[in-house]
């Protein structure tokens, strides 16, 4: 079982050793993740490595958290769906373009979607006794990102559950985000929370609502072409995001066949039938409801409290906003690993999981590196901003204003930070964050 609360203090959100590097942000997603994560996606885990092995499975979670039809967790007195928004941030050929790969879970579903929409349309349309009844809607699953913002709107309220963005082309969402980027936004920002959404065109003299919107969206680009979703701190739409974001370019890999390696088609191409028959099962039950227990709960609360504690003890309140949000997100993971877990227990009527502890703590682990990577996003596009991880911050957080070296290094060394890496920060904050007032003695000038 998890572990008390009261023994779980004793470790600050990101002290513990296995976080000591520094630039954590670069840090890969920690092997006992990919360990406790639910068989379909171990499977698909394992034929990847390094940072492609994170990014497939971030791009998956994403994917399926748009099939996960009538499932959903209460979470601050509100009923969620799993739906999430994930971003990868990379430059060119750094290896990003393997999310291209989750694509294919959800396109048996999208197919059967529109040709069986298009069967319907051709029906109506060949029948001669139409009078009182309204054609049909065309309907698909998949939309992609250089789609409308009307037309956006169009497809959500002819969808019968959820829609899933993706565009793993940069140019392609550049367009998107270009063009009529108040509406995206808006919808956007409402979809995340399920809040009704609404249109009114004057050219058709149309009102129309769409009551709790569901949207999962997986989108991959650079820094530059990612600018006006970067720049929205402001109006919120930045927080609802998961980001994964790394700078270094791809090095060269072993592409020859060999006998130990699977076609990624075929391995994807099997998974989107689990996905498919997953889906199908779901949209015949009345609802999913997944739950956490209480000592699940206090687990959760205590970790999500202690990281916005740090935030707001290094002064850096605008962030505030994406670490509420990455609470939601870390529940709606939770709510997605449950129900893949458990699927063999599917009865017909109302039914509730409870979350496995591993569950709750895979899902953690993996929000423990995602602040890192929101940190840093989130301070690329902010003016003389000093990038720190949690765990900095969290050093930070417990310097008194002014210390010897030596005092410095014993708290850092508490936190899992190891007394070279602690030169190294020594030198990144000095005269930003700290100032030398006297050989081996640091003062804090200002908190960011």
């Amino acid at each position: 079982m998890i572990k008390e609360i009261e023994e779980s203090k004793k470790a600050r959100f990101g002290s513990s050793p296995d976080l000591a590097m520094t630039a954590s942000h670069k840090n890969l997603i920690p092997e006992e993740v990919y360990e406790d994560l639910p068989e379909l996606l171990k499977e698909i885990c394992l034929e990847f490595q390094g940072r492609e092995r994170d990014i497939i499975l971030l791009s998956c979670v994403g994917v399926i958290s748009g099939c996960m039809s009538n499932v959903y967790g209460i979470y601050d007195s509100r009923n969620y769906s799993p739906n999430l928004y994930v971003f990868i941030i990379a430059p060119p050929a750094s290896g990003k373009g393997v999310m291209e790969w989750s694509k294919i879970l959800v396109e048996p579903i999208h197919e059967k979607i529109k040709e069986e929409s298009k069967r319907k349309i051709a029906e109506y349309r060949n029948s001669e006794n139409n009078e009182g009844v309204n054609e049909p809607k065309f309907q698909i699953k998949v939309v992609p990102g250089n789609t409308s913002a009307s037309k956006l709107y169009t497809h959500l309220e002819n969808a019968e559950d959820d829609l899933i963005i993706f565009e793993s082309e940069a140019d392609s969402l550049s367009n998107m985000l270009k063009q009529d980027w108040g509406n995206f936004s808006d919808l956007l920002r409402k979809a995340f929370h399920h809040e009704t959404v609404s249109i009114s065109r004057s050219t058709e003299d149309r009102f129309f609502e769409i009551k709790k919107p569901k949207i999962s969206m997986i989108l991959s680009g650079t820094p530059n072409q990612v600018r006006p979703l970067i720049e929205s701190k402001e109006n919120g739409l930045f927080s609802r995001f998961i980001y994964y974001s790394f700078e270094e370019a791809g090095g060269w890999k072993d592409v020859s066949p060999t006998a130990s390696r699977i076609s990624y088609d075929k391995l994807m191409d099997e998974k989107s039938k689990e996905i498919k028959e997953l889906y199908e099962k779901l949209k015949k039950q009345n609802s999913v409801e997944v739950r956490m227990t209480k000592k699940q709960w206090d687990y959760f609360q205590e970790r999500m409290s202690l990281a916005n504690s740090i935030i707001q003890e290094t002064g850096k309140d605008d962030f505030i906003p994406v670490v509420k949000r990455l609470g939601l997100i870390a529940f709606r993971l939770i709510c997605l690993f449950t129900v893949l877990e458990k699927q063999e227990e599917l009865v017909e009527g109302d039914v509730i999981f409870y979350a496995e502890d591993k569950t709750v703590k895979a899902a953690m682990r993996i929000i423990k590196i995602l602040l890192d990577h929101s940190l840093s996003v989130f301070d690329q596009f902010e003016k003389n901003a000093v990038s720190m991880t949690m765990q900095e911050r969290d050093l930070l957080s417990k310097l008194p204003d002014e210390f010897k070296r030596s005092r410095g290094l014993e708290i850092a060394q508490k936190v899992g930070i190891p007394e070279r890496t602690f030169d190294e920060i020594l030198k990144k904050w000095n005269d930003k964050i700290l100032e030398k007032i006297s050989h081996g003695t640091y003062k804090k000038v200002k908190r960011k």
